[in-house]
């Protein structure tokens, strides 16, 4: 008897999987050289633009130097380039954070398509900003036309699956409701303080003293990120942070 699931449905060739997991493409129209070349082609490309974007750009430059004065030249461009990369501190660390978003980036697309959240015409929640945190990052994204941060939300453990990480939390903009908050959960921050103290604890010893509008620090938050609390105020008492201990 043949079943209904398998290799063998009726109507669909048999055959191995690919070698290479993809998600499945939601679009509701019929594949086109077109189509596969923008979803297989054009969109990998569109991802690692800021790579692709850095090489050509030192590839033209010591090509150029190269034509311009053969090879002392573009050792000599080769060199200064290394040197900016190494010797600036500023330099270094605007490359560091556009290689380490341009990743997670990539990584919130594959996760977002295998968790199910690509629409009927391929559209996915964009990451806009993101951040390091103690736990992990915190992305800003935005949602397609006609989705919502609840959607993110309910799709929450097959993304903290996807990107390898123990938890996914959402929270939706207050003023824009196609944007939303994500925090990516990946270690307990709190773990690695050991024996937490208040940061003002040695304050009288320093020498110095806060004045009762300022924010007075009350705990840890399970991101990492110092919780205050504003004892005086023109509204209602305020609390930054989110799930302090």
């Amino acid at each position: 008897m043949t079943g209904l699931m398998g290799p063998q449905v009726p109507g669909r060739p048999s055959g191995l999987p690919p070698m290479v997991e993809m998600p499945a493409v939601p679009i509701r129209a019929q594949s086109t050289p077109t189509s596969r070349l923008t979803t297989y082609v054009l969109r990998p490309v569109w991802l690692r633009r800021r790579e692709l974007g850095l090489s050509l750009v030192t590839v033209a430059l010591v090509g150029g130097a190269w034509r311009l004065g053969d090879w002392p030249v573009a050792l000599g461009v080769a060199v200064c380039l290394a040197s900016l990369v190494g010797g600036v501190p500023a330099v270094r660390g605007w490359l560091r954070d556009l290689l380490w978003r341009a990743r997670v980036i990539r990584q919130w697309d594959k996760a977002a398509r295998f968790a199910g959240l690509a629409t009927h015409n391929d559209r996915i929640p964009r990451v806009m900003a993101a951040a390091r945190t103690s736990a992990g990052e915190r992305l800003r994204v935005r949602m397609p036309k006609g989705g919502a941060a609840c959607d993110v939300e309910d799709r929450a453990p097959w993304l903290a699956s996807s990107l390898e990480a123990s938890d996914v939390r959402v929270q939706a903009d207050e003023v824009n409701a196609r944007y939303a908050e994500v925090e990516v959960i990946r270690r307990d921050p709190l773990d690695a303080f050991g024996v937490l103290t208040w940061p003002w604890a040695d304050a009288p010893r320093q020498g110095w003293v806060a004045s009762a509008w300022d924010p007075l620090p009350v705990g840890i938050s399970e991101t990492g990120e110092l919780v205050t609390v504003a004892l005086l105020s023109d509204g209602p008492e305020e609390i930054e942070g989110r799930d302090q201990r």
